[in-house]
């Protein structure tokens, strides 16, 4: 029943920024019955964590080092949400602190809600396939889109300009133009949109599923699975990966490819893909649009390239100004798109951060990154399921990436294409401690070993003892 319910809100978190503003725009719905919606959906996730936080205590938690970073961080934004105005002299109204402060902790909230959710180990299991199901279920919307949608379809069918004004209060002429938010635009080949109305969450949805089959197929031997049976994972990966080229998201097309370098270095077959990564590379620099795009890119000559450039440039120099922070909704994606609010550190995680929480905020989410980055790679090592194994490489891949990819974007704040991946995270490291892999919950010896972990695992750990929680 669980796990059924956490389906039904990752599916609706998907598929939200499609569903509310067609509903707005055909009338099915008006704008105040989609707030109650919108309310609702932050709501639920209050409370599961209330109710999961209170059985946690109960059993007896102890935090282990991902989840005291993860904790401090979120009580520094509280903090500064309660005490902006009166410490720092935050003048933004207090519903663009809150939505700033959303965006922010959103990271280790569902995080939490994950490590707070005691999936079993066939549950997490489960829970790895529907995440890589529904990625690649959006992805071929986008691609369908694509193919047979004019742009327009976007703002006239599902009218997700009107809806980002008249519902959620953005500004005309910010982040939407002419009925469409600022990214949805053609290129020389037009970024995919799909159900995340926004085809650089679409980048960043796409790149830990990716990694995923990735690391199926560097670890396939295993489980001795021939190669026929890894037909699927192969077309799931080249669905992904042209979802993904598609979005011309340059930092999540980045966060992939060293996500990937550091897959294969992980599995020891590095000397073995060398060879196959120079064709590639060869071949996609015989594409002419491929090759103009990245000569521009890492030459600084396009516009988008240059700006990141001076975002990074001015933020540097702004640092020294910032170790406190100015206060949340002072800067940041949501303080331009509902206040018209100037900054000049933006496109940058850790300066966005720092402009609005301080350099506090930053040590503690840098903790928090790599913390969680160190024990998915510990875990992946030390489990034999494959499928966990892979999920748990390319979680560390992929942490490991965005780390270093978001000095030129705001990408860690992504809420909702980053959310099933968090909380796949947190439910993954409480499912390997319920094993007794690594302290971190309360685990007692018990006289008596659970009979299907002693079955699975035996033959490595033998001398576990694990008391069900």
């Amino acid at each position: 029943m669980y796990l059924a319910f956490l389906y039904m809100y990752f599916i609706w978190l998907a598929l939200q920024n499609f569903l509310l503003p067609l509903a707005y725009q055909q009338q099915w719905l008006f704008a105040g019955t989609l707030g109650l919606l919108m309310a609702g959906k932050e709501v639920v996730m209050v409370l599961a964590l209330l109710a999961l936080g209170y059985r946690a205590f109960q059993k007896g938690w102890r935090f282990n080092a991902a989840d005291k970073f993860a904790f401090a961080y979120a009580i520094l934004l509280t903090l500064y949400l309660a005490l902006g105005p009166l410490v720092l002299g935050s003048t933004v109204p207090f519903f663009i602190r809150a939505v700033s402060a959303r965006a922010l902790v959103s990271l280790v909230i569902f995080y939490f809600w994950g490590r707070l959710s005691y999936l079993e180990i066939s549950e997490l299991k489960k829970f790895i396939r529907f995440v890589l199901g529904l990625q690649i279920g959006v992805a071929i919307f986008g691609l369908i889109e694509w193919t047979f949608l004019p742009t327009s379809f976007w703002s006239e069918t599902v009218g997700v300009g009107n809806f980002m004004l008249d519902v959620k209060g953005l500004l005309e002429g910010m982040n939407v133009v002419d009925g469409l938010p600022g990214n949805m635009f053609r290129f020389d080949i037009r970024r995919i949109i799909s159900t995340y109305g926004d085809p650089l969450s679409m980048g960043i949805a796409c790149v830990f599923p990716l990694l995923l089959c990735l690391a199926w197929l560097l670890w396939r031997k295993r489980n001795g699975d021939a190669g026929k049976s890894n037909l699927k994972w192969i077309l799931a990966a080249a669905v992904l990966s042209l979802a993904l080229l598609l979005t011309i998201g340059r930092e999540s097309i980045g966060a992939a490819l060293l996500g990937a370098a550091l897959l294969v270095w992980w599995s020891g077959k590095a000397k073995g893909f060398v060879a196959a990564g120079v064709v590639a590379v060869f071949m996609l620099m015989l594409l002419p649009q491929f090759w103009t795009n990245f000569v521009d890119t890492v030459t600084f000559r396009e516009s988008s390239a240059a700006e990141h450039l001076q975002f990074l440039q001015s933020g540097w120099n702004e640092a020294p100004k910032l170790l406190a922070g100015k206060g949340l909704g002072e800067a940041g994606g949501w303080a331009y798109s509902l206040a018209g609010v100037e900054s000049e550190v933006g496109e940058n995680s850790y300066f966005e951060l720092m402009s609005q929480a301080g350099l506090l905020a930053v040590i503690f989410l840098v903790g928090f990154l790599i913390a969680s980055g160190s024990w998915a790679l510990w875990y992946a090592r030390k489990i034999p399921d494959p499928l966990i194994s892979a999920a748990l490489y390319a979680a560390a891949a992929n942490i490991a990436a965005r780390a270093v990819l978001a000095m030129f974007s705001p990408s860690l704040f992504g809420v909702v294409p980053m959310a099933s991946f968090l909380f796949l995270c947190g439910a993954a490291f409480t499912s390997m401690q319920k094993m007794g892999l690594r302290p971190g919950l309360v685990l007692r010896p018990v006289k008596k070993v659970d009979p299907a972990l002693a079955l699975a695992y035996g033959h490595v750990y033998p001398a576990i003892a694990v008391k069900r929680l």
